[in-house]
This record gives structure tokens, sequence and C-alpha cells, in this order.
């Protein structure tokens, strides 16, 4: 397999002491995990969450520093002395369980079973916050001189609206002048197997709050009223059906998604005097924000109807390209599995995009991403520690290159 960035050879693995087993890592991930899990940590309450990750990485020396935004806890954790940077990036709190009837096992209560680590958090993202946390200590343990300095950013508002989180520490270290040169993000990126999908970007995010006005009255009497909702279907109609761009290689083609849509007149034969409706669009670097409202708001205007529309930029798009951190992550992925990663920009938004802004290279590996967010969230047990195992490789493998 040929890699973006042509890599070193092996022979520094080979003067490297022995490497612990996977299972080994796993069983001090899943430990880790257990405790993390045992937290209700649900946006933006941290439950404590930090507080164990703190404890762990100052066996390390690792500096910590808590960079809270209320109600937000923020931990920024690093040693080295002005080498390069390489970011863990990640986030503790979860979202609520939700009906609790429909969950097998109670979320909070981290069971092991059938080979799969129950619990809210176990997918996205506690267990590779522990994965990460153990890879660190086994680096740390290497007699091996160190290239490159290290470093860990997690949050407790990943989950919620994310403006106090990742983007407020980043905006943090940029004023103390410190530069993240790369950032490995742990949200769930996998497929069917642990490493199978790499995210190496992300598509922008792009909400429309709309309230369309209209003309209430009879609907014995169409000629006499201006019913909105006919206005807001035809729009929906054609931006829903619209071609917005055709795919390319790291990213799928701009979609949009009608999410909200609501009216009442009060009666079944009166037509409402206004209709409201959300919808989010996914869009690739061929659009701009600025050309999507344009277009969108022409088409509000051709129903000649009065309208507010409120605007909610939750992302702009990003790539890592060729870089370093990509290759890097590619070739330990495509060692363990044997098969050549998809490079992917699908999904949601995440925290990564804080540090692309800042000319961060950013890469994402995780667990699978099938039980994200759903009752009876699990993980398969062997994943983490093939996880944990695998962030270990690449802490090695970018000290070589350095």
């Amino acid at each position: 397999m040929v890699f973006a960035t042509k890599l070193k050879s092996k022979s520094y693995w080979q003067s490297l002491p022995e490497l612990p087993s996977v299972s080994e890592m796993r069983d001090s991930a899943l430990s880790l995990s257990h405790a993390l899990i045992s937290k209700a940590s649900i946006t933006p309450n941290e439950s404590g969450c930090l507080t164990l990750v703190e404890n762990r990485l100052a066996k390390l020396q690792m500096l910590n520093e808590r960079m809270d935004s209320t109600p937000v806890s923020n931990l920024f954790s690093c040693f080295g002395n002005g080498k390069p940077t390489l970011a863990f990036v990640g986030h503790i709190d979860v979202v609520p369980p939700g009906d609790l009837s429909n969950w097998e096992t109670d979320p909070f209560k981290p069971l092991e079973k059938d080979g799969f680590l129950y619990g809210r958090g176990s997918v996205d993202m506690k267990t590779a916050v522990a994965a990460m946390v153990v890879a660190l200590e086994h680096f740390d343990a290497l007699p091996i001189e160190k290239h490159i300095d290290i470093a860990m950013m997690l949050t407790s508002d990943e989950e919620g609206e994310a403006t106090k989180g990742i983007k407020y520490l980043v905006e943090k270290l940029q004023q103390k002048g410190r530069h993240i040169q790369w950032a490995l993000v742990g949200e769930p990126s996998s497929e069917n197997t642990v490493g199978d999908s790499i995210k190496v970007g992300r598509r922008g995010s792009l909400t429309a709050r709309v309230s369309l006005k209209g003309k209430q009255g009879h609907v014995g009497y169409p000629a006499q009223i201006n019913n909105p909702v006919k206005h807001a279907s035809k729009i929906l109609n054609k931006l829903q059906n619209k071609q917005w761009d055709l795919p390319s290689r790291f990213f799928p083609a701009t979609s949009l998604q009608v999410v909200k849509f609501q009216c009442d007149s009060g009666a079944d034969n009166i037509s409402p005097a206004s209709v409201d409706f959300v919808f989010n669009m996914r869009f690739s670097p061929k659009q701009t924000v600025q050309k999507l409202q344009k277009y969108i708001e022409k088409q509000l205007n051709k129903t000649k109807s009065e309208y507010q529309v409120e605007w909610i930029i939750d992302a702009e798009p990003f790539i890592t390209r060729r870089s370093l951190i990509r290759s890097v992550v590619e070739k330990i992925a495509f060692e363990t599995n044997q098969v050549k990663p998809k490079l992917s920009t699908a999904g949601g938004t995440s925290d990564g995009r804080f540090l692309a802004k800042t000319g961060t290279q950013v890469v994402e590996l995780g667990l699978c991403n099938k039980r994200i967010h759903q009752a009876n969230e699990r993980a398969p047990i062997e994943d983490i520690g093939k996880l944990a195992m695998m962030y270990l490789k690449i802490l090695i493998q970018m000290n070589f290159e350095n």
C-alpha cells in the first residue's frame, strides 16, 4: 500500500522493546471505561470524569490545566518542551439515555455481556478516551527519546452547543501562542471493524429556521386566503430535490433535510396564518454559506410573502489532505486489518473543525458507529483493546517520523 506521505522504514520498530499485548491494553482500557461510564456525565456536566483522567495523566508528569467555561468543563494536558505537538481530542459528555424502558441495562452501570460493554458512552466516546489514556501511559513508559510533544484535549460540551468546549480551548491556546500540529480525534469513525474507515474531514452544516406568513381564512373561499403551507411545501420540495453539486472523492453531494414543520389554524376548515419549518444542509467545499443562503432566500422571495429566517452556521467543511498524520493513521489501520481503510467525511460535525481552522492536521479514528446514541449502546470489548493498541502504535510512528 502506498501512503500519501512516504514513511520511514521499519528498522526503528525492530529496535523497540516488546510492546504490551492487545489483551493487556484491553484490560487496562476496559477498567477505565467502566469508571467513566458509571458517571452520568450528560452534557454539559462532567460528573467527575475529567478528574479520573487528570489523576491518571498526572502520574505521567503531564501538566494538567482546567480551562472551564461555565457550565462546561475542559481539560488540556500536555508534556514536552516545545517540540511539534500531537493532541488526542475527545469528549466525556454523553447524550441523555432517553426512555429507560428501552434499555436492557442501566445506562450508567457498565455491564459486560456476550462480548460487549454496555452503557451510555461505551461507543461515543468514553472507551476511546480510556484507550487514549492507556496508549499515553504505555508510550510514556517506553525507553525511547521523545521527538514530539503530547497533549490531550477533553471537554464536556461536544454533544451540546459545542461553543464552550474544544472551540473555547483552541481559542485559549491561541492566546497563549500554543499551536497543535496534529490532532487525533476519537469519535467513532469505523463502520464494521476498528480502523476500516477513518475521517479525514467533515462536511459543513447550515441550519435555517424559517417563519413564513400568509393570510388566514376559510378554506371554502380560497380566493380570499394566502395559505403559507402551499408556499412552504413548494419551496421545500424544490430544495430537497435540487442537485446542489456532484459528489467528489472525499465528499458526498450537498444535501438538505427538513427536521421540523409546524402550523396550527385552530380549526380544520381554516388555513393557517403562518407556518414554521426548520431544515439542515450538509455541504461540501464546493458550496459556501453565502451561496446557499442567497439561493434559498431567492426562493422565499418568490412567494411574495413576509418571512423571517434565522441562519445558524454549525460548521464549515474541512479536509486533511496529504499529510503525515493521515499517512500514519492509514498505515497503522492497514497493518491492523490488512485492508486499506476508507477515507471518509460522512456523519455529523466533530470538534476537529475547531482545530482545522487553525491549520492543524486532523484525522479521526474511533470505534464502530453503528450504535451511537441508541438505547442499549454497546461496544465490542475486543475492539477497545484493539483501538488502544492502534493509538499506541500511532504515537510510536509519529515519534519515529520526527
